[in-house]
């Protein structure tokens, strides 16, 4: 996976956002753009609106427009929902699976 794919950009703006979240701080719209994560505006555009179609986060609002594409509104609002924590819980518990895994093949033999 590279560095600006969607699941990398989507776990990436779900661990700032839980990270707000636990510091009782509001997401700063200068760290939560496309130029933190590397990825053009539209991708981040696109990103947000489906983690929040997917119910991973809330307070954000979109309105699509002829020339820009989606512009986003609310990102001082914008907040995770139990479902992106819990999104950000199994993945993690994956990630250490995996690491676990290479870990045990790298001294088995015949893996």
């Amino acid at each position: 996976m590279s560095n600006n794919d969607f699941f990398t950009v989507a776990y990436k703006i779900l661990s700032y956002l839980k990270y707000c979240y636990e510091n009782g701080i509001k997401p700063d719209p200068n760290i939560l753009n496309a130029d933190t994560f590397n990825i053009s505006k539209a991708q981040f555009a696109n990103t947000l609106k489906m983690l929040s179609e997917h119910g991973y986060i809330s307070g954000v609002k979109f309105t699509p427009t002829k020339i820009e594409g989606i512009i986003i509104g609310g990102l001082y609002n914008v907040s995770i929902t139990i479902e992106g924590l819990q999104y950000l819980a199994e993945n993690s518990m994956m990630k250490k699976a995996y690491r676990i895994f290479k870990e045990v093949r790298d001294w088995l033999p015949g893996f």
